[in-house]
């Protein structure tokens, strides 16, 4: 039960992350983007095909997919977003599925339908804490987690950056009265929540089968942890992803059945959104 549950940790990490960056598209721009899974899983693809298939560095294929997933958050940006920055934020939201059927049709004609299985990052037998094994491979994702997560956090706090993402998460139309450039924070929230979507598919790639539908199936936790946070507050929303993976872990020991863990999940969202439709943590800019 101890090692379900740091499983469980670990997973939730990545789940966390993923949240993070639904709540930095919609601080910026009030959308919640569906096409986010498909986003991190080109990453993903893309590192696995550099890292796998051609032997690149690891360090060079983790950058180069976390930067094909910041260049699709940033083309849905400047292809679908701007154009529709007036209207309804409903009317974008649909169009990132279609932004995601389109990356699903071409994943599945480039890499296969076939799921696949990728090695560790980082091989070795890790260490033991008591009688709890812990891999290298989720060394390395509490540490890349941690790091950015204490990155971001400087940067919306400390840097003059920062501080106009904050501006304009608050009042684009005020920001911009005052001189920030909303283009290029709007850009710039897209691309950012883009690479975090693929760096959180890199990590939870080894961990899963392999397949152009991977991430698909984690986009409903990643909603559920941001919706926790009210789709606004980033630790709230990190915080809940952490608990998301324990909970996981713990009703599938507990009741290992295809599909119980989603059940539960539905059932979790929809009474959020019935009972405290502005999530259990307060908005935090």
């Amino acid at each position: 039960m101890t090692t379900v549950l740091v499983n469980g940790l670990f997973v939730g990490l990545v789940y966390g992350l993923l949240a993070v960056g639904l709540v930095v598209v919609y601080r910026g721009s009030r959308i919640i983007n569906f096409a986010y899974g498909e986003t991190g899983m080109l990453g993903a693809f893309a590192f696995s095909e550099l890292w796998v298939d051609h032997h690149v560095a690891l360090l060079i294929a983790v950058l180069a997919g976390i930067g094909v997933s910041a260049a699709v958050g940033a083309a849905t940006e400047v292809v679908l977003v701007r154009p529709l920055r007036g209207e309804p934020p409903l009317t974008a939201m649909v169009g990132t599925l279609a932004i995601a059927a389109l990356i699903v049709a071409y994943a599945s004609r480039r890499y296969g339908l076939t799921p696949r299985f990728l090695p560790p990052l980082v091989g070795g037998d890790g260490f033991r804490v008591s009688s709890i094994t812990i891999s290298g491979s989720q060394l390395v994702i509490a540490g890349v987690v941690l790091a950015v997560l204490a990155g971001l956090g400087a940067l919306y706090r400390y840097t003059s950056f920062g501080l106009r993402l904050r501006a304009t998460a608050i009042d684009p139309f005020a920001a911009g009265i005052v001189g920030v450039d909303t283009n290029h924070t709007s850009l710039a929230t897209w691309a950012l929540a883009g690479g975090l979507a693929g760096l959180s598919g890199i990590l939870i790639a080894p961990s899963v089968a392999f397949s152009v539908f991977f991430m698909t199936s984690l986009l409903l936790r990643s909603v559920a942890a941001a919706l926790v946070g009210g789709l606004t507050s980033i630790w709230g929303a990190f915080v809940a992803g952490i608990i998301l993976g324990l909970t996981e872990g713990f009703i599938g020991y507990l009741a290992p059945v295809n599909g119980i863990v989603e059940v539960a999940l539905a059932g979790f969202v929809l009474t959020l959104l019935l009972v405290r439709p502005s999530g259990l943590v307060r908005s935090a800019y």
